[in-house]
């Protein structure tokens, strides 16, 4: 595995350094923005995390769609320990981490004679390199060379005629880099302290051992106190306080990071930020299913349809994501009873999916009388058992 975890740069079509003369995002921040410091900037963090969390603690599902019908399988064990090095929680936030920063992803996949998946490894992208070798798609990585069969690929956003996606750290370079200028910047006023707080000024001409006698005296007098002060000689006090141009930086700073939740479609209130998408206890169920289907879906689809190339015809996996789109116990009771009333669960599907234990009779699915109202169970009449 020495090919795996060799740290020999390769060159890539991402210029994440910006050692080239024109990257293809250009920065004019003046900072330079790498993976190693883009998570110094807290919203870049949140997101990155909350994706990464979100995903990998999905449960991971195995099934076989065959005629309509889904039968649930038991997981590989290359699905529940990817690695001796890693859980399956492990890959998939590393995974997803990693596809966030840079755009895409690798999968070292290999096979064993009989063709099964033996493990799988995250690569780094800094240290992939793409090829074509007579019309078919090569992978580099230090000193070993890999078909297409061997990496999965897996891409946040690609264009037509690219070998790999648009990474988010090369498009959000000026607004990465001006959050580290700001944070520099407060950073060395608060830290060096080089602004005085107050100026002793006088019209009259004082040599520097006068002026450095008149500072000395005033700060002995009141230096964490706040006796009156008594001006002789033309002395003048002045505080000295920064501009409202130098220190408005709020404004600035939360508009960094709702451009940076756009890019990564986060809720606002997922990451502390403000304006947008204030949330109130009505609204907060929506903006959770909103969050799973607009920005983790996509996400959900990218790792099922490459993680689903391993498994043979026509099964595949699938992420769950009940647990994220979970209402209110009083919405399920009642969802719950409006399934068991038209047939689509049984009871004790119902139960299972509350996580409770199964009880004798409850996996016969009923139907309600026609046209009865179904406020609770005991207003459902057993007229027909699916089961029977």
């Amino acid at each position: 595995m020495g090919f795996l975890t060799e740290r020999r740069a390769l060159p890539t079509n991402i210029d994440v350094n910006q050692v080239t003369a024109r990257p293809y995002f250009p920065n004019y921040s003046g900072e330079n923005v790498t993976e190693d410091n883009m998570f110094t900037v807290s919203a870049v963090m949140a997101c990155v995390c909350i994706l990464a969390d979100s995903l990998a603690t999905m449960p991971l599902e195995r099934v076989r769609l065959s005629d309509g019908t889904i039968t649930a399988l038991e997981l590989p064990p290359v699905f529940r320990k990817p690695n001796d090095e890693q859980l399956m929680f492990d890959f998939i936030h590393q995974l997803v981490a990693t596809c966030a920063v840079f755009g895409s992803a690798f999968i070292y996949a290999p096979r064993n004679n009989r063709g099964d998946v033996i493990e799988l490894r995250n690569l780094s992208p800094k240290l992939v390199s793409i090829t074509y070798e007579e019309g078919i798609k090569v992978y580099h990585y230090n000193r070993a060379r890999f078909e297409n069969a061997e990496i999965i690929q897996i891409d946040w956003l690609k264009l037509p005629n690219r070998l790999r996606s648009v990474s988010p750290l090369e498009a959000m370079r000026n607004q990465i880099g001006m959050n580290l200028a700001i944070d520099r910047f407060l950073a060395q006023f608060y830290g060096e302290g080089a602004t005085p707080s107050s100026v002793l000024e006088t019209d009259s001409s004082l040599t520097t051992e006068q002026a450095k006698m008149v500072r000395d005296q005033w700060e002995d007098a009141h230096y964490k106190h706040r006796r009156p002060a008594v001006l002789v000689g033309g002395l003048r006090w002045r505080s000295i306080t920064a501009s409202a141009s130098d220190m408005d930086t709020m404004n600035l700073r939360e508009s960094i990071i709702r451009d940076i939740a756009r890019v990564y479609r986060i809720p606002l209130h997922l990451i502390v930020g403000t304006g947008g998408d204030d949330q109130t206890y009505q609204n907060v169920e929506s903006a959770g299913i909103n969050f799973v289907r607009h920005t983790l879906l996509p996400w959900m689809r990218r790792i099922e349809v490459a993680l689903s190339q391993l498994l043979p015809y026509p099964e595949h996996v699938r992420f769950n994501a009940d647990e994220f789109l979970r209402a209110d116990l009083s919405t399920r009771v009642k969802a719950y009873q409006t399934q068991i009333a038209t047939g689509i669960l049984s009871p004790n599907e119902a139960r299972h999916s509350e996580g409770r234990e199964p009880y004798e009779g409850g996996d016969s699915f009923i139907l309600a009388s026609p046209g009865a109202q179904v406020v609770g169970m005991d207003e459902i009449t057993p007229q027909t058992s699916l089961m029977d």
